[in-house]
């Protein structure tokens, strides 16, 4: 599947000491402090951007998920993308880990969330509309 994009290397490792619902928990407190610009980010806002980014995405060695949650300005939604690496690669889809790290993030929400995948089937995206 191929080797890691770098957007999928920020972000901190959680190991067998964190579980999902945790790491999951820290996410989401992470995500309501700031939110993704819409826009250009140069400059400072550049920085903010990159420092929240860093905060709200997770590799959680236990589940094999890589998880960046966020809060989106444009359109005004929760979005959590998330796909399944080892230290240096891509892994297949695991339907079971994704519900579980859905379940810790959008808990009651679950049934209205918006997927997408993007092309290759790698990296899987939701939205909850406000």
């Amino acid at each position: 599947m191929g080797p890691l994009e770098p957007r999928h290397l920020v972000g901190r490792i959680f190991g067998t000491d964190w579980t999902v619902a945790n790491v999951a928990k820290l996410l989401k407190f992470n995500a309501a402090r700031g939110m993704v610009r819409s826009g250009p980010a140069t400059g400072g806002r550049l920085v903010i951007q990159a420092n929240y980014l860093r905060t709200v995405s997770a590799r959680h060695l236990p589940s094999g998920a890589v998880v960046t949650f966020t809060c989106e300005e444009e359109g005004n939604f929760w979005h959590a993308a998330i796909c399944f690496a080892d230290l240096n690669q891509y892994l297949p889809w695991n339907a079971a880990a994704a519900e579980e790290w859905l379940a810790a993030l959008f808990g009651a929400d679950r049934p209205r969330l918006q997927e997408s995948v993007e092309a290759g089937g790698v990296v899987h995206h939701f939205k909850l509309p406000a």
